[in-house]
């Protein structure tokens, strides 16, 4: 495969084209094509892409212009995800939001980008150098004013933070699919695990003093049962995300040698995994632990309970756990867990066990916080790039910018979380999301980097990290500023309106922020939002009617033939999710749909978990 490379007034520098040569050979390496591709790096937008698009002649087009080089690589190596599936594995094109294919270019495209740096850290510097061109001071003040109004809703509304984090799930529901199915991933974590955070929260915030998850777990004995259940609920499914993988990993390292060593081979091991996690009666877990003796154990829990709590008998360190309640697996496998735990095996993430293992026989002591020899890479990393920031202050306003006057850090120093603490907003795109996918951190980690290399750097003390960026867009950004009058309220409808509920959701705090403080604890208000939508035939199916919001979106499409609703997921149903029952849902939009478009006596269905509905009728 020979692939031709052309630059389309792209502003790569000449200096960074052997950073994307080398790039594109490691990606033929890795998903190798059957055609001669040409790579086109473009400093506009072509036809009806944004970031990257491909064409069945086999040209990627990508979008370089004003960009940083490893957000270009992703796009890059996204596309050629896409050709893989196409060229080589002869897929149909599926939906351009959500499904197999795009689930996959999101996951593998990130995957990607962390083995290449990892292979070529001679590229440390280049993969994060950004040339986006500032045209006047005008346009850095107007930047300016924009944050600093997205902060004032942050501010206003971020009004209670706890001490329990929730971590992110480290790939999409879809990602490990061949385990357990999208839909039982999203029910899992969404309801169940972020279940536990918030009653753990809840519970805690009555007790006195400050402990991070891990030691309330060492130290269970001290507190009552809610506690001991939430907590055991939150850490052990904070450590079962990561024990998992979407791609398949073969037994490997210190783990594996010690497990044939002492059980005397991996199957005799497995058939021993299998009949514990077989024979927990009831709900419970099964683990793979570390003993005080430095010997493997394999044992079962019941409820949320962990090994590393000071109650449980003959316990010790987990290495590797798997859940046995119903609710992990009921959907696909209903009652034969058997099936489940024969599955699980294709999806274990042995690199996060070895690192369990290092962590104990280091004498490392924390499982969920920040590894100890990231920190120094982390400090390094920050350092040799933004070591050197000018300090801009405007009013109540305090930048820290670069070179090209691109806003690195910012806070306000009367905007205060209490007394004592505030929030510094640290560029997402820039800063945070290197560790979040470079390092693999969730966000108490980077936080806690965060603050040390702020106060060692900078001198900026009681004030806690967040990223500034949420993943809003541009087009939200304008609206707030040219709505500067309007009631915060009516901003945060305003947000809801460009964007959608889960973005909003971001800058308020949560759903149930959301709810409360823009619709007044009111789903209908939501809804209402939507009352003047555009009902047009479909032009390709003759028995739907289409209802569309701006730029040709449908939000709802009417079967006629069928007498059934289809109700985007994205844009309606997630959000409501977050509140009521399914059967609640459908009563609320059946009432609405009744009193504002005089519909009644029809079905009311989802599009689908994680999908819109542009897999369905005509897209503009």
């Amino acid at each position: 495969m020979k692939a031709s490379i052309k630059h389309q007034n792209s502003d790569i520098p000449k200096k960074d084209y052997k950073l994307f040569e080398d790039f594109i050979k490691f990606l033929n390496k890795e998903y190798p094509l059957k055609h001669q591709i040409e790579i086109i790096f473009t400093g506009e937008r072509i036809g009806g892409m944004t970031t990257g698009s491909r064409t069945t002649e086999h040209t990627l087009k990508v979008l370089s212009k004003g960009r940083l080089n490893r957000d270009i690589m992703r796009t890059l190596a996204h596309e050629w995800v896409h050709e893989y599936q196409h060229g080589v594995l002869n897929r149909e094109k599926g939906p351009d939001i959500g499904g197999r294919n795009e689930d996959e270019a999101n996951a593998f495209a990130g995957r990607l980008i962390k083995m290449f740096e990892k292979s070529y850290p001679q590229y440390d510097k280049e993969i994060f150098e950004g040339f986006k061109s500032i045209v006047n001071k005008l346009d850095v003040i107007s930047e300016q004013i924009v944050l600093s109004e997205k902060e004032n809703i942050q501010q206003k509304f971020l009004t209670e933070m706890k001490e329990i984090g929730i971590d992110k799930l480290p790939y999409s529901y879809s990602a490990i699919k061949r385990f357990v199915d999208p839909e039982t991933m999203d029910i899992h974590y969404n309801k169940h695990y972020k279940g536990y955070v918030k009653k753990l929260n809840d519970a805690l915030s009555k007790k006195k003093g400050e402990m991070s998850l891990e030691d309330i777990v060492k130290s269970i004995s001290k507190f009552d049962t809610k506690v001991r259940n939430n907590a055991g609920g939150a850490f052990n499914h904070a450590l079962f995300w990561k024990m998992l993988s979407p791609k398949k990993q073969k037994p490997n390292g210190e783990v594996y040698d010690k497990i044939v060593k002492q059980y005397g081979s991996f199957d005799k091991f497995k058939e021993e995994f299998n009949k514990v996690a077989l024979d927990r009666f009831g709900s419970g877990w099964v683990w793979l632990i570390l003993t005080k003796t430095n010997r493997l154990k394999v044992m079962s829990t019941p409820n949320q309970d962990n090994p590393l709590m000071n109650v449980v008998d003959g316990g010790g360190y987990p290495l590797l756990g798997l859940d046995v309640w119903e609710h992990a697996y009921y959907l696909r496998y209903r009652n034969k867990r058997d099936q489940y735990i024969n599955k699980f095996w294709d999806c274990v993430n042995w690199d996060f066990v070895n690192e369990l293992f290092e962590l104990k026989t280091n004498k490392k002591e924390s499982i969920t916080e920040s590894v100890d020899n990231k920190t120094k890479s982390a400090l390094k990393f920050l350092n040799k790039l933004y070591g050197n920031l000018t300090k801009v202050v405007i009013g109540d306003e305090t930048y820290y910018v670069d070179e090209n006057q691109n806003i690195l850090i910012t806070y306000n120093l009367k905007q205060k979380l209490t007394e004592d603490i505030g929030y510094v907003y640290i560029n997402y795109d820039r800063i945070w999301q290197f560790f979040s996918f470079s390092f693999n951190m969730s966000d108490a980690q980077i936080e806690e980097i965060l603050t040390m290399w702020l106060e060692e750097t900078y001198g900026i003390r009681g004030y806690k990290p967040f990223s500034s960026d949420n993943r809003i867009n541009r087009p939200l950004e304008e609206s707030i500023t040219e709505n500067k009058k309007e009631s915060l309220q009516d901003k945060l409808k305003n947000i809801v309106k460009n964007v959608g509920p889960k973005q909003a959701s971001d800058i308020v705090g949560g759903a149930e922020n959301l709810l409360k403080l823009a619709f007044n604890d009111e789903p209908m208000e939501f809804l209402h939002l939507f009352d003047n939508l555009d009902v047009v035939q479909s032009e390709e199916m003759s028995n739907w009617i289409l209802f569309r919001y701006k730029k040709g979106e449908n939000l709802m499409i009417y079967d006629k033939k069928e007498n059934v609703f289809y109700i985007s997921y994205i844009k309606f149903w997630a959000f409501l999710q977050n509140f009521y029952s399914e059967n609640e849902i459908k009563l609320i939009i059946k009432k609405w749909l009744s009193e504002i478009y005089n519909l009644n006596g029809i079905g009311v269905v989802s599009s689908g978990v994680g999908k819109n509905l542009g897999w369905m009728g005509n897209k503009n």
